[in-house]
């Protein structure tokens, strides 16, 4: 897999993936509007050059730098229970279960 950080593409219908990214719409960056994606390891397309290509350990240390400025969330003990704030350690869990996922 090819991992993308990307922007949205503005079209007729609004915002939207562009075509180049196979599974998209991850862990938005507020600061620079980025999302986190991936494609296929041998694209038949192309894809900018202007688009940031990253391993899986910089998508890793994207998401930790992230929630050091907007911590990233999960759910409370009990449904009733607000959202608690993920520690380093889960949030660099989450990222290896997406890339292993993938």
């Amino acid at each position: 897999m090819i991992y993308l950080e990307y922007l949205l593409d503005a079209g007729a219908g609004g915002m939207r993936c562009p075509p180049w990214v196979d599974d998209g719409g991850y862990w938005l960056n507020t600061a620079d509007h980025t999302m986190i994606g991936a494609t296929r390891a041998s694209p038949e397309f192309h894809i900018p050059s202007t688009v940031h290509r990253l391993t899986a350990q910089q998508v890793e240390d994207r998401q930790v730098a992230i929630h050091n400025v907007t911590p990233m969330m999960k759910d409370g003990a009990t449904p009733d229970d607000a959202m608690v704030e993920m520690t380093e350690a889960e949030v660099r869990t989450v990222i290896q279960n997406w890339v292993a996922a993938r």
